[in-house]
């Protein structure tokens, strides 16, 4: 095992390993498997959204309920819909429970698959179900503590302030009003980068020591203490080097997922605006059932899409895991001998062998 490298000593080995993995040669088929754990796992270059407030002109129709027509919405009988309201958003919470859990199992198997050059699917579960419900619950423990400690940081100094008078007369507190959301700006922004942190040597060095030495992640953290604690300034440099190439990854695959994004919207568009005009020829109204065939369609063309999305981030997320696999590796010997594994010996030759020699001549 090669001695500990440094945060920029890794970016070449990742490169090789992420063109070896991926290009050299190219197999669709892995590449295809791999966007898969990309899509469950939310390993994404990067993200935007777009919203707007466009106001068409609603054409009028001449016979009542056409497909075009837009009655306005009573928010009176919102509250009839409440209970459906209710069901619908405990579905969303319970589908993103499910969907952070069953991630936390692929984060395992993207491990796996980086490490050993492999992308198995099939029998995964099994192998990684009980490491990644214990990384679920911690998941899901630092998120209360977050929002726990969010309420706490700023509901306490608002209500000390609120006790104090301050808000009573602002005009005649505005330098403690200032100094004090200044203050807790700065707090928040160091609480919020300090999870963050966390959060990211969870995943990426907890995650390898529950693999290869079958630990809770609890015990992970225990493991993994004393070796922040002996390079502080390394894991200080992984983790600014990481935002730099994090930064530049978002840049230029953004780029090309945003002109993806384009050249698929451009046929969907043209589609979609037949497919409306068709239907208003035709007659059809809003209803249950065109309105279930339109969510039913939104759904796989957003699913499409965010497949898109992953394919396009598959080369990212195998460098970025190859780059932590280089840098722990180094300074994790059980680790390090699967990155490096050490050279063949060489072969020991021996003496040539002597050749008999010749037949003494017989005597006519």
């Amino acid at each position: 095992m090669p001695k500990p490298l440094s945060a920029v000593d890794c970016i070449g080995p990742a490169f090789e390993q992420t063109k070896r993995q991926l290009f050299v040669p190219f197999r669709f088929q892995r590449w295809a498997r791999l966007a898969l754990v990309c899509l469950i796992t939310g390993e994404f270059t990067g993200g935007g959204g777009f919203s707007g407030n466009f106001n068409y002109p609603h054409p009028r129709s001449r016979g009542g309920n056409s497909f075009l027509s837009f009655r306005p919405f009573d928010w009176g009988h919102l509250f009839s819909f409440l209970p459906w309201i209710i069901a619908g958003v405990a579905l969303v919470l319970l589908f993103i429970l499910l969907w952070v859990y069953v991630a936390s199992v692929y984060r395992f198997v993207l491990f796996d698959s980086v490490l050993h050059d492999r992308c198995e699917l099939k029998g995964s579960w099994d192998r990684w179900e009980p490491y990644g419900r214990s990384y679920f619950f911690w998941c899901l423990c630092l998120f209360l503590a977050v929002w726990t400690g969010l309420l706490l940081l700023i509901g306490g100094p608002i209500f000390f302030a609120w006790r104090a008078g301050l808000f009573h007369h602002p005009r005649e507190h505005l330098a403690p009003l200032i100094l004090g959301g200044l203050m807790l700006l700065f707090v928040l922004f160091a609480f919020f980068v300090l999870s963050a942190v966390v959060a990211l040597f969870a995943k990426d060095f907890c995650v390898p020591l529950m693999a290869l030495e079958k630990l809770g992640v609890l015990d992970a953290w225990r493991r993994l203490l004393p070796m922040l604690g002996a390079e502080k300034l390394a894991f200080t440099g992984f983790v600014l080097m990481k935002i730099v190439l994090a930064m530049g990854s978002a840049i230029i695959f953004g780029i090309a997922t945003l002109l993806a994004l384009i050249a698929v919207a451009i046929p969907l568009v043209i589609a979609g605006v037949v497919l409306f005009f068709v239907g208003k020829a035709a007659g059809l109204a809003w209803n249950l059932a065109t309105i279930s065939i339109v969510v039913i369609l939104g759904g796989i063309i957003l699913t499409g899409i965010l497949y898109l999305i992953a394919l396009l981030s598959t080369p990212p997320m195998v460098f970025f895991q190859s780059y932590v696999l280089h840098f722990f590796g180094s300074r994790y010997p059980t680790l390090g001998t699967l990155v490096f594994p050490p050279p063949p010996p060489p072969s020991v030759e021996g003496p040539p062998a002597l050749e008999p020699p010749p037949a003494p001549a017989l005597a006519g």
